[in-house]
């Protein structure tokens, strides 16, 4: 119940900020002054913060961690998949902290860079509200570079494993021909199998932040980051991703096999090339595709998404090969879906076109 009442009271602050002067927190020996509330969601709330001593700015996610419950080990782990995947369209983590809350629980702080130019979706409303929008070779490049971020998570190999080089005598063998008695660490070789594919599970608008020059996107919020291959053995496997998929992945980007998990089948990476589809949708057309079809035939999201029902604009100011970009991403069955490969070569070919 306490957590409860510490939500709403980050809520109502979020409210009422304007009425009264921004408060300060200490975190890490520093001081901030909060400045405005930028996005909520469940037990995290991320705020614009302002360093007291040198001026910069910061987002600041802070998430509730009640007693008893996982969510300080799934808060770190956030943290640990921020730190895991380094590229230039993936947010960085600046810093961290794990402080005691007033009803037993604990906080979690996870300092991230800020953007002024807000993220995907405020560029999205705002070509909403003025009756604007994205001209298509520009649209390209800012969605060239989330699949960038997405090509990391989905080829992702560990570190090279150190293994063992023994003789016939079981003792180590060191580089120079030396017999040694202790391991010795030799560089493994690395090939398509060692790749550990991530699923970020969660690929939206407003999951993609925006450089000042609106140029380059990255992707943040991981944490609905998962290992993407999954196997399904039975329903208690099936239900127990649905539920997952329910509490982390967004409804109107959800891929039609999180929305209804079938047995003896395997999750993949491809959960994300969905994703990946209705995002380029949205930031064409104003919304994900099967919000437009709820809007405008009525039904369920759900139905909608199950049965691929949707549809471009009669009126529509783009070309033949960007909405055949889009409909080569939603395909309801992932084996008919491509890979992440195939959709950026099929994305720098529509870039190269619009060059010559």
């Amino acid at each position: 119940m306490s957590s409860i009442l510490n939500s709403v009271r980050d809520t109502l602050y979020a409210v009422t900020s304007c009425c009264f002067p921004n408060p300060i927190i200490h975190i890490n020996r520093r001081t901030f002054k909060v400045i405005k509330l930028l996005a909520e969601g469940g037990f995290s709330f991320v705020y614009l913060v302002q360093d007291a001593s040198t001026g910069r700015f910061y987002a600041l996610k802070k998430i509730r961690c009640p007693i008893g419950s996982d969510s300080v080990k799934n808060a770190m782990k956030e943290v640990e998949m921020y730190k895991l995947f380094q590229h230039e369209n993936i947010i960085k983590v600046i810093d961290t902290c794990v402080v005691q809350d007033k009803d037993g629980g604990k906080i979690v702080y996870i300092f991230l860079p800020y953007y002024k130019s807000g993220n995907l979706q405020d560029a999205i409303n705002n070509n909403l509200v003025h009756e604007s929008h994205f001209e298509e070779k520009n649209m390209l490049k800012v969605f060239r570079g989330i699949c960038s971020a997405v090509q990391i998570l989905h080829k992702y190999r560990f570190p090279c494993v150190p293994k063992r080089s023994e003789n016939a005598d079981g003792n180590h063998k060191l580089p120079n021909g030396t017999v040694t008695e202790n391991s010795i660490l030799v560089q493994a070789t690395q090939n398509d199998d060692d790749i550990v594919p991530f699923a970020h599970r969660d690929i939206k608008p407003g999951n993609v932040l925006l450089s000042d020059d609106m140029q380059t996107p990255i992707l943040m919020d991981f944490g609905s980051l998962i290992r993407a291959r999954i196997k399904i053995e039975n329903r208690n496997q099936a239900l127990m991703q649905q539920d997952l998929a329910s509490e982390h992945s967004t409804m109107p980007y959800r891929a039609p096999e999180l929305l209804d998990v079938n047995t003896n089948t395997e999750l993949n990476e491809k959960v994300d090339i969905w994703s990946l589809g209705c995002t380029l949708y949205a930031m064409a057309y104003g919304k994900s595709p099967f919000e437009n079809s709820l809007s405008e035939q009525g039904g369920s999201i759900r139905l909608a998404v199950l049965s691929n029902q949707f549809k471009f604009p009669e009126q529509d100011r783009y070309s033949q090969e960007f909405r055949d970009l889009i409909s080569f991403m939603l395909k309801v069955d992932p084996k008919q879906r491509p890979d992440i490969d195939q959709v950026i070569e099929r994305v720098d070919g529509l870039l190269e076109s619009s060059e010559s």
